[in-house]
């Protein structure tokens, strides 16, 4: 054995020494630490919509603003799972301070998370905004937004596509036309099988699930009438072959009507979508997130199973307008949100419009401000409603016409002009894109080109370049933090209600974070 200097002296340790005094919880715990402004923020909170969702009766429950406290501080600690959760209020002294002591397992915590939470969860975030409005963290004034993709708890490996299901349902169906056929065939007179009706009446139209029942009924009536051994086993074999092949087109139209409008589901979780991650190398099952913020506090939030945030952005204030205290006075967005909807949406609702448009960059160049051959730099004759090109020739109103959004449905009020005559020009091959001989026609929508020469007022106005320059600090800074420092990129829950839920959690822990960090700089 090695020798051990006499003179090294060590503080005293004795893990089994007993203590006369069990040491204070209170004193354990720093005044500043992040776990008191969990404390404070959630003692403040409105929770009476939370408090009645219990009917009351039987034996008693956990406080649900404790339970509320402990799901916030262990987001903010990046556990989610509700076993980890249960671990440490049985393992860290925060907790044990945070709950008093009380220590529910992982069942009460997931239901509580996925039951009277998700039920109450929009509440509770509006709550938390009250709290933030009062002690002048927010003020309601800017919104800034943004969208951002998470993945979902499902199996990349197990998605089902819209077209492919439709693909195999058509490929059914012609399966059961031509069974059809067969057990017509097998009969001694049309009509015993298929009433008054011919065979080419079934031969283009859809064929519902009730027809394919009346055969198989009307086929089983008469294999017992049959005497033939051979055409009585050949009649039973076409019906169970007719009778798997409308298994398979009832499946098939069952996964149709399970995608909606989206290009597919997945079958882990069929709420979730297929979406381009933004590494844009993988297209996973995922949510797609729009979030706004105020100063770096989240005062916004919508998950939807789309990943056109431009689209998303009518569902979204809807949503957004049932959690906040106040309306926005200004929405800034990046370019994808400037659409002729959008911009009509926030002119309805009095809000300013500070949201971009697709080419609002591209401008500003001067290979585009001095290209002639551009629609947008045409001559405009308001008296006559004509445009004159380069070479001075007259662009006339030929029609006008209707546009509407394949995926939202909204109208656009759209103008066509065509020019009297292109023989000839100069400028033709630089001006036109379509084969010689043909006019020059283009395509104008007053409506928006209004909204957009009001965006760009607005956008490079002083404030409007201040606001620009802040939209990408403020909201981007948001979702870097909860994928970054929180460590959140993947839900944990199933179903566009549970998940809604899990990340309004996962935004007021974010609130919660920036708030201590605030409290610390004030301090110091």
């Amino acid at each position: 054995m090695g020798k051990i200097k006499k003179s090294v002296v060590f503080k005293e340790y004795s893990p089994g020494q007993l203590l006369l005094l069990p040491p204070s919880l209170e004193e354990l715990i720093p005044q500043a630490h992040l776990v008191r402004v969990v404390n404070q923020v959630v003692d403040q909170m409105d929770i009476s919509g939370l408090i009645n969702l219990y009917e009351g009766g039987g034996t008693s429950a956990y406080h649900p603003r404790m339970l509320l406290k402990v799901l916030l501080y262990a987001y903010c600690m990046k556990i989610y799972t509700g076993r980890k959760i249960a671990r440490a209020l049985a393992q860290d002294i925060h907790f044990f301070w945070l709950s008093g002591m009380c220590r529910p397992d992982f069942r009460t915590l997931n239901r509580f998370r996925s039951g009277k939470a998700k039920e109450s969860i929009q509440v509770l975030f509006s709550s938390m905004l009250v709290f933030l409005m009062e002690h002048d963290y927010i003020k309601m004034e800017n919104y800034f937004c943004d969208g951002s993709t998470f993945s979902a708890d499902a199996n990349k490996h197990k998605m089902v596509w819209k077209k492919n299901a439709q693909r195999y349902k058509a490929s059914a169906e012609q399966k059961c036309r031509q069974l059809l056929k067969e057990i017509d065939a097998l009969n001694a007179v049309e009509d015993a099988a298929y009433g008054n009706k011919d065979l080419e009446e079934y031969g283009c139209d859809p064929l519902s699930q009730q027809i394919i029942a009346d055969q198989i009924d009307q086929l089983n009536e008469k294999v017992k009438g049959i005497t033939s051994k051979k055409t009585k086993r050949k009649a039973q074999g076409l019906g169970r072959k007719l009778a798997r092949t409308a298994d398979r087109a009832r499946q098939y139209d069952a996964q149709i009507q399970t995608a909606g409008g989206r290009s597919g589901y997945n079958v882990t979780d069929p709420d979730a979508s297929a979406m381009m991650m933004k590494n844009k190398v993988e297209v996973l099952p995922a949510y797609n997130v729009l979030a706004g913020c105020e100063d770096q506090f989240i005062t916004g939030i919508s998950l939807h199973q789309n990943t056109n945030d431009g689209t998303c952005f009518k569902a979204h204030l809807e949503q957004v307008s049932a959690q906040q205290p106040a309306a926005a006075e200004n929405i800034i967005a990046d370019s994808i949100f400037g659409t002729e909807e959008n911009y009509e949406l926030l002119e309805n609702k009095r809000i300013n419009n500070y949201l971009k448009f697709p080419w609002f960059h591209g401008e500003q160049k001067k290979k585009y401000q001095n290209n002639p051959f551009l629609k947008d730099n045409f001559r405009y004759d308001q008296a006559r409603d004509t445009y004159i090109c380069p070479n001075n020739q007259t662009l006339s109103l030929q029609r006008s016409y209707k546009q509407t959004h394949k995926r939202t449905g909204y109208q656009s009020q759209i103008k066509e002009y065509e020019c009297v005559s292109c023989a000839g020009c100069p400028f033709y091959e630089r001006c036109c894109k379509s084969e010689q001989g043909v006019n020059r026609i283009i395509k104008v929508n007053e409506k928006l080109d209004n909204y957009k020469q009001q965006a760009r007022t607005n956008l490079h106005s002083q404030k409007g370049f201040q606001l620009r320059k802040q939209r990408s600090i403020e909201i981007e800074s948001c979702f870097g933090d909860i994928k970054w420092n929180m460590g959140f990129r993947r839900f944990h829950l199933r179903g566009l209600k549970k998940v809604t839920a899990e990340f309004t959690l996962v935004a007021m822990a974010h609130n919660l974070r920036k708030l201590h960090l605030k409290q610390q700089k004030t301090a110091a």
